[in-house]
């Protein structure tokens, strides 16, 4: 900090001497003769009316201490900063990516004896280092049981796209029936039409 300090006025060669005090409140009272400069403007009779502005208008603040608004307003210094960054970071969470939806046909004979399909997917997926990521191919084993109707879900939970900023989706299959030649499912009953003559 500033040791000494030259002045002259009127010619007398006075010199000014300052010394720092480790204190900046002391500082600030050293340089302007008290530790709030506003009081030369705001007398403390707070007259309603300065210089023609009504205080109304104005933000004033009645804090006998300058330098508290810093505080207050997040001026902490280089370490608050940091602080509050670091508190973002772990305050910012991962949101699942929207169910992934393919749908699965089955035959009328797959639903009555129950049956087992096996589907490929292709997905990415995040490597150790938990940056960089790779493509793998995965097989999904679905068992579908005896009598299971149409518009089934069959979910695999996590399984879709991993990034560094994501949860993987759910993979969803949802049954639907192929078309059958002679039979038509509905609900549990299996309905077969067919054309008669009157003699029949």
């Amino acid at each position: 900090g500033l040791k000494t300090g030259g002045g002259s006025s009127g010619g007398s060669g006075n010199t000014f001497h300052y010394t720092f005090h480790g204190d900046p409140h002391a500082t600030f009272a050293s340089f302007f003769g008290g530790s709030n400069p506003f009081d030369i403007f705001f007398a403390s009779s707070r007259s309603r009316v300065f210089n023609g502005f009504d205080q109304e208008d104005m933000d004033i603040d009645d804090d006998d201490d300058p330098f508290s608004a810093f505080g207050r307003f997040g001026f902490n210094g280089i370490n608050g900063v940091h602080r509050r960054h670091q508190e973002s970071l772990h305050t910012r969470r991962k949101v699942q990516d929207p169910p992934v939806i393919h749908e699965l046909k089955v035959s009328l004979e797959e639903i009555y004896h129950g049956s087992t399909k096996r589907m490929k997917i292709t997905r990415r997926r995040l490597n150790a280092d938990g940056r960089t990521m790779r493509t793998e191919d995965k097989i999904l084993n679905i068992v579908i049981k005896r009598g299971w109707k149409e518009g089934t879900k069959i979910t695999f939970p996590k399984e879709g796209d991993a990034t560094p900023d994501n949860i993987p989706a759910d993979i969803v299959f949802i049954l639907k029936d192929k078309p059958h030649a002679h039979f038509k499912r509905d609900g549990t009953n299996v309905v077969y039409t067919a054309n008669i003559s009157l003699k029949e």
